[in-house]
């Protein structure tokens, strides 16, 4: 009995660190115009097309993670267009303003409404990182608000934990 609560109470206190480890972030991005670098007609109805979709965003309001901060980053989309609707998936590479980087895959759809894409709402998730953000994990939302230029304002929110580095070996000297 005395074996069970102690493993019981052991688990709770993992359970309960990991739970701390996960951090809460959030931030705000502003986006050019993405580059169409191909497109193409799907060919079953009038109107469904794929692209291939590149796009540069700065960090206005930066995320912050393991002491540093989101300066910059491009994504590269495949995006499957209807007249009614628009789904993209893809890949996000964010530059840290100390030189690190993080990688996200994303997807996201919008309704589609005169042939312009209305608010985009997606779900992310880290897939690694560079430097002070190896091992980096996580997952969240985001919301695309268009704006008629073209242009884009990409609101972040999330969670994320970085795993801890591993303890260094030192080399002990064998007292012979």
């Amino acid at each position: 009995m005395k074996a069970r609560i102690l493993s019981l109470t052991a688990l709770a206190l993992l359970l309960s660190s990991a739970a701390a480890a996960q951090t809460k972030i959030s931030g705000a991005q502003q986006c050019q115009k993405p580059d169409i670098v191909g497109t193409t007609d799907a060919g079953d109805k009038p109107g469904h097309t794929m692209q291939l979709v590149k796009a540069s965003c700065a960090w206005g309001t930066p995320l912050e993670m393991a002491g540093v901060k989101s300066k910059d980053g491009v994504s590269v989309a495949f995006a499957d267009a209807t007249s009614t609707r628009i789904t993209s998936t893809g890949t996000y590479v964010a530059n840290m303003d100390n030189g690190d980087k993080f990688f996200v895959s994303f997807r996201e759809s919008a309704p589609v409404k005169d042939g312009k894409p209305q608010t985009v709402k997606g779900t992310w998730t880290f897939t690694g990182g560079t430097g002070k953000l190896k091992g980096l994990t996580g997952k969240g939302t985001h919301t695309v608000t268009m704006n008629d230029d073209g242009t884009a304002v990409v609101n972040v929110e999330g969670d994320y934990s970085v795993a801890a580095a591993a303890p260094k070996k030192t080399m002990s000297k064998n007292p012979s």
